[in-house]
């Protein structure tokens, strides 16, 4: 079953006093990304060999174990995030204990979104940082989205049923490891983008993220940076494909959507929506779940 939801592989248990098969899922499928959660009775070692068509991303979410990737081998545990190899054989040490949640991403599409991003083809094999801590912006970031996304499916399944909604989480996860995690094109990828965008467009950006919770329009934010709205407008189509103000509604969302995953249950959405700068309260539901495909109670809720 791991073969064919994960990756076709070799298995050998270590012990064979193990309590025998203890939990074992299948994987969700979201397109071009899967997520697949696993555990063993016994001591086991897989070996998949080089797995060209995807890169995985293994959360350890108990237990311990040991990942080989050519050279480099580190120990798995909830403290990082492993990423496998897709150019040199990966070996997969997991304990009876050990239990994995395994994100399959797509090679071609990985590398496709940064051809795109770049402008050019990739010169040199896409490679991942092997090890990456939890504590970190990608750690946290990652582990928020997946434990959001294995809620919904176990109490909202019917959100997941529609395919766009399947693909949005597939491109969002492409975009948090093309954007946030490390790799051998990260430093092209900001270096490019701090150049491609003008300073005010910068600067502007900027100053969203800092007063998200006070601002009340893009005539304010154009007026601190010193240009005319009309020049702002100009410069986010020319940088983001969007207007300011449908950036700041992006912002917007995103905060939301993290403010709620870390929120206890009994508070309010509208006091979260608040917080964020939020005083539409029916619009910015409505814009919630059309990018969620949930709306915004339901992922309160997904906290208890």
């Amino acid at each position: 079953m791991v073969g064919r939801n994960i990756y076709p592989h070799r298995l050998r248990t270590a012990d064979t006093h193990g309590q025998g098969l203890m939990c074992l899922t299948s994987a969700l499928d979201l397109g071009d990304c899967a997520l697949g959660y696993v555990q063993y009775g016994f001591d086991v070692e897989i070996d998949p060999g080089v797995i060209t068509e995807y890169l995985l991303v293994k959360s350890t979410l108990g237990g311990h174990g040991q990942v080989t990737c050519g050279a480099q081998s580190v120990a798995s545990a909830p403290h990082s995030v492993i990423t496998t190899s897709m150019t040199e054989p990966s070996r997969i040490i997991m304990s009876a204990q050990c239990r994995h949640l395994t994100a399959r991403i797509c090679r071609k599409a990985l590398e496709a979104r940064i051809v795109e991003k770049l402008g050019r083809r990739l010169s040199t094999p896409l490679q991942f940082d092997m090890e990456i801590p939890s504590d970190s912006d990608f750690g946290r970031a990652w582990h928020q989205l997946l434990h959001h996304i294995c809620n919904l499916s176990a109490t909202a399944p019917g959100a997941l049923a529609a395919e766009p909604v399947r693909k949005q989480y597939s491109r969002t996860l492409i975009e948090l490891l093309v954007h946030a995690a490390p790799h051998n094109y990260s430093a092209h990828l900001e270096r490019g983008t701090s150049q491609s965008i003008p300073w005010y467009v910068r600067r502007a950006r900027a100053y969203m993220h800092d007063h998200l919770a006070e601002l009340r329009s893009i005539a304010e934010v154009a007026g601190c940076v010193g240009i005319t709205p009309r020049a702002l407008q100009n410069g986010f189509r020319q940088a983001f494909n969007m207007t300011p103000a449908e950036y700041l509604r992006e912002l917007r969302i995103q905060a939301l959507h993290e403010a709620l995953l870390g929120a206890d249950p009994s508070r309010g959405v509208t006091e979260l929506m608040q917080n964020v700068g939020i005083v539409n309260f029916g619009r910015y539901a409505h814009y919630y779940r059309l990018k969620m495909g949930v709306t915004p109670s339901e992922t309160l809720r997904s906290n208890l």
